[in-house]
């Protein structure tokens, strides 16, 4: 069968979403903690707003019928390097279980993308993919892609179960007010320095450390939870609205989106425990679900999380090489 590749439209949403629900659901199966919510006209307007961009994507249509889809937003500047940058999010790909060889449609429809990134002098590109979905994943990793994030869930209930011991006497854990946050700065930039150092690499913000974490404690939905002792915040967790996919955005879920805690305190439970704090704070709430995303090259991040909660999303990046 013979596949045709053609500029996706807005005429393709519908077939589009069709192709991506059925992705969500075979991931429910090995994640049975993902939400589920009416997420099609969500998913629309991320399809819409896609075709829309200035570089958009392609459509695989094999006898008339769209049997896969692959849409980039972008491009940015300075994205992983300081090359030109486009950024597929999820539900921005998906590829049909009725085609025979999904792996090797997803590499034809890359194939076919990636000829018109480069044209256009777009060296960097990165994507989200459901994280069990182990066919398509071989498929861009055999393409150059390598694995740098993660998005990760759990429901409340689930986690209530985890064996999460005491921490030792003379710790409290609490929510802090926004007049307190700037107590977690020392920690903050602990954090940074542990992701510009190996294996992680990330660069500093171009804005500096003190300007960047001024703006970032004014976030307005963002709240924080911290460990303290002796008076000292020595560990925080900071929990959004709403992570980096459109799944985050079901209503009975909140998102962690930071966390450090003083290398004096760790391997004491502490950080579980107020993980057990959050949970238990959330749930009188009415929170049902707990998302968490983290770089998996942070090994220290990547082993305590994937402790408690279940990966759902990978993001893949690639980096084209500009002498071509």
């Amino acid at each position: 069968m013979k596949i045709q590749f053609e500029k996706f439209t807005e005429n393709y949403i519908e077939e589009a979403v069709q192709l991506a629900k059925a992705e969500w659901e075979a991931e429910s199966v090995y994640c049975p903690d993902l939400p589920c919510y009416p997420f099609e006209e969500r998913l629309k307007q991320i399809l819409w707003w896609l075709s829309n961009q200035n570089f958009g994507g392609k459509a695989a249509l094999c006898d008339g019928k769209l049997v896969g889809y692959l849409l980039f937003a972008g491009p940015w500047d300075g994205m992983f390097g300081n090359v030109k940058g486009v950024f597929s999010p999820l539900g921005g790909s998906a590829f049909s279980y009725e085609y025979e060889n999904r792996d090797k449609l997803a590499s034809m429809l890359f194939a076919a993308v990636a000829q018109e990134l480069v044209a256009e002098g777009i060296f960097s590109c990165a994507l989200s993919r459901y994280a069990h979905d182990e066919v398509v994943a071989k498929s861009f990793v055999l393409n150059g892609f390598g694995i740098r994030c993660m998005d990760a869930v759990r429901s409340v209930e689930a986690l209530e179960k985890q064996n999460i011991q005491n921490a030792f006497d003379g710790v409290q854990f609490e929510e802090l007010s926004k007049e307190q946050f700037s107590e977690v700065e020392h920690l903050q930039r602990g954090l940074h320095c542990h992701l510009l150092s190996a294996p992680v690499f990330f660069p500093v913000p171009e804005c500096g450390f003190e300007a960047w974490f001024a703006e970032w404690i004014k976030r307005e939905t963002m709240r924080i939870f911290a460990a303290r002792a002796e008076g000292k915040v020595v560990g925080f967790i900071s929990v959004d609205e709403e992570g980096e996919n459109f799944i985050t955005e079901y209503e009975g879920m909140k998102n962690i989106c930071g966390a450090y805690f003083d290398e004096a305190y760790r391997g004491h439970g502490i950080a579980q425990c107020l993980l057990k704090f959050i949970c238990d704070t959330l749930k009188a709430e009415g929170v049902t679900h707990v998302g968490v995303d983290c770089e998996t090259m942070n090994p220290t991040a990547l082993r305590f999380w994937e402790k408690f909660f279940i990966p759902y999303t990978y993001s893949f990046a690639r980096r084209f090489d500009e002498r071509v």
